[in-house]
């Protein structure tokens, strides 16, 4: 089990967190998507609407040509044909046939149109007016698209849509480009406002993957990572304000408790001393103000003033030590695994700053002891670690437990310098340290700690020599089962 375990609260905040990212960031994506979508479509909309106009304009001039043909009747074809085909390029050729007959009921202003798909012209006949000449126009296809001004690519190999005629069935495609998988389809289709030439400009516009506006995608994903980020980091600090002020509140723990035990005692144990004081001294001034004033009896009392003061000495220089040997508090059932995670916890931050890993024990045992005590002790223990690992690469922290007959043992090893065999003999000793600054009374205190719970603690070389190995152990909250080790 590991430290990582102990972060439950920083998973679910960060699991969170990663939602709301990608929530956020699918919606952005969504947004910027959908308005690439719509203006795309739009500027399709609008080039399509300009290549029908274009269109319908060529086949209304073809319409003017026929009605002009038959109000004109030029002598030579030939030479109109040569004209025409420098105005109009896409008029291939003009035929002239006499003495035809109008069909029955035919409108004479309404041409008749024949289409040669295959090979991409027409033909435009204008009926005669009853008995008489019938001019017709060849029309190319490809030549009656205006491609310098065509939105679509001023080529065909230069499409940039799908664009053909089409009359019922049939069609002739002007541009064509490349199959390709769209992520989205455009389509446009609308009759051309020519009647005599019934075709439809049909247009298709793919959008595709490349047409996504991938910089603004990233820039949008770039700054709502930076907001939830910094919205992490925000938390971070209070979380990390929190655990420093837990820290600190766990710290003061035993000196408050000292000072409580400081408080009472005095109230308690100096009251009786100073009242024998008090009554003594008023004695003695009686005693000698009498007349004849009573020395020896005034002598007395000051004796006894003199063995009350000194207890009253005592009483103060025991109270002193409760300060760094708290007495001796009320004892249930502590899971010992328990206070570890929680201390551990608590000093999560500084053990990530510093880059160590911690083992946390697996399962847990429960000890006869004083919960603020153990959490002062395991708090000691690590803090001394943390310290010692400082120079160590990979540092690493190592909790196990274990039961040994009705006795609970915690160990807690490090692979930092170890103690040296000066410092490792005299390391319960108050004002015994290896650490620079250090006051050398934390270990001092934690063996008292133990020792007021019933139990020990002790110091071990690790059979490889790397780093130090502390174990506590205290007696276990019930009997075990027979038999267990």
């Amino acid at each position: 089990m590991h430290l990582s375990a102990l972060n439950s609260v920083p998973r679910r905040v960060s699991a969170a967190l990663a939602v709301l990212w990608l929530a956020g960031g699918a919606l952005a994506s969504a947004w910027l998507i959908r308005g690439a979508i719509d203006q795309a479509r739009e500027a399709f909309e609008t080039d399509a609407r300009i290549a029908h106009r274009l269109m319908s304009q060529r086949a209304v001039q073809h319409e003017a040509i026929l009605a002009m043909l038959q109000i004109v009747r030029p002598d030579s074809v030939q030479d109109l044909a040569r004209q025409l085909a420098a105005v109009y390029p896409q008029v291939l050729d003009v035929r002239r046939d006499t003495g035809i007959a109008g069909r029955p009921g035919e409108a004479s202003s309404v041409p008749r149109l024949r289409v040669d798909w295959s090979a991409g012209r027409f033909w435009l006949e204008m009926p005669p007016l009853e008995t008489g000449t019938a001019y017709a126009l060849e029309i190319s296809l490809p030549l009656m698209v205006p491609w310098s001004e065509w939105p679509f690519g001023a080529s065909p190999e230069a499409a940039t849509a799908d664009v053909a005629l089409v009359i019922g069935s049939e069609r002739w495609i002007a541009q064509a480009r490349p199959a390709q998988s769209p992520l989205w389809r455009f389509e446009f289709r609308k009759h051309l406002a020519a009647p005599s030439q019934p075709f439809d400009l049909v247009a298709a516009r793919a959008f595709l993957w490349s047409d996504l506006p991938w910089l603004s995608l990233l820039l949008a994903w770039g700054m709502w990572s930076a907001l939830t980020v910094m919205a992490w980091l925000l938390w971070r600090q209070r979380e990390a304000q929190r655990q420093a002020e837990a820290l600190l509140r766990l710290g003061q723990v035993s000196r408050l408790n000292a000072l409580g035990e400081l408080a009472a005692g005095l109230a308690h144990e100096l009251n009786q001393p100073l009242t024998a004081v008090l009554a003594g001294t008023q004695a003695s001034r009686r005693l000698l103000e009498d007349s004849p004033p009573d020395v020896e009896a005034a002598c007395e009392a000051m004796q006894q003033v003199v063995a009350q003061a000194r207890r009253a000495a005592d009483v103060v220089a025991r109270l002193r030590r409760t300060i760094d040997r708290p007495g001796v508090r009320e004892r249930a059932a502590v899971e010992l695994g328990s206070v570890v995670r929680e201390v551990m916890q608590l000093m999560a931050p500084e053990c990530r700053r510093r880059g160590v890993a911690v083992v946390l024990p697996d399962g847990d045992a429960c000890a006869l002891a004083d919960t603020v005590a153990v959490e002062q002790i395991v708090h000691n223990l690590a803090s001394n670690a943390l310290h010692a690992l400082d120079e160590t690469p990979a540092p690493q922290l190592v909790w196990t437990l274990q039961e040994v007959g009705r006795r609970v043992r915690l160990t807690v090893r490090d692979n930092g310098p170890g103690l040296s065999p000066e410092v490792a003999e005299r390391v319960f000793e108050p004002f015994v340290t290896s650490r620079p600054g250090g006051l050398g009374l934390g270990l001092s205190l934690c063996e008292t700690l133990a020792q007021e719970m019933n139990g020990r603690l002790w110091h071990e070389r690790p059979a490889d020599g790397a780093g130090a190995i502390f174990v506590l152990e205290l007696p276990a909250a019930s009997p075990l089962p027979e038999g267990r080790p």
